[in-house]
């Protein structure tokens, strides 16, 4: 009951279904169920220079295994420029992954434009947004984005507790397999 509160609560939060919400150890964990999840040799990742170490190491070593990866380099001001990510798109594109605000400088990226433009070109959108959620509001309904990483401490929460909001319908492979928590996405017991 303790779980399912919570969940309806983040989806209040987020705006969105509560069925949306998949509770993780905290960030990196969402981070890597997404890019793992998702991406297989042959595909290609768009992601920036500035992404949090569980985005950018996991990046390099999908690198090795057969995965593209174009890192696109921030603006004078800090922020990424939507207009490089489209420029980068390719046939094999399937990720596109540019964290909310970035964590050492405090920018905000174009996140509704990015989302825009991975929605047009059928491309699924990812977001690290663990430095923005509870700093201010988030429309998950209405923003054109797949999945979003949380992580609890950020805003107040305990530490090793984190989510993953991941819109209906939007398919990938478990990254932990077991008995079957979480929609059977991120089994393993949830720390109450």
């Amino acid at each position: 009951n303790i779980i399912e509160r919570s969940r309806l609560s983040m989806s209040k939060i987020l705006n969105c279904k509560a069925s949306e919400i998949i509770f993780t150890s905290g960030g990196s964990e969402s981070n890597n169920i997404v890019l793992k999840g998702i991406l297989s040799k042959g595909d290609h990742l768009i992601t920036s220079t500035y992404e949090h170490p569980s985005i950018l190491s996991l990046a390099k070593q999908m690198e090795n295994e057969g995965i593209e990866i174009t890192l696109i380099k921030p603006n004078k001001n800090g922020t990424i420029d939507s207009d490089k990510i489209e420029s980068a798109i390719k046939q094999n594109t399937k990720l596109i992954s540019i964290m909310y605000v970035n964590n050492e400088l405090g920018t905000i990226n174009p996140i509704q434009a990015i989302g825009d433009i991975a929605h047009k070109h059928n491309i699924l959108f990812h977001s690290d947004a663990v430095q923005f959620i509870g700093k201010e509001k988030l429309d998950a309904a209405n923003l054109k984005i797949d999945f979003l990483s949380m992580g609890a401490h950020k805003f107040y929460g305990p530490k090793g507790i984190g989510a993953l909001y991941c819109k209906n319908g939007v398919i990938f492979k478990p990254l932990i397999d077991g008995g079957g928590q979480e929609v059977t996405l991120r089994s393993g017991t949830l720390p109450v």
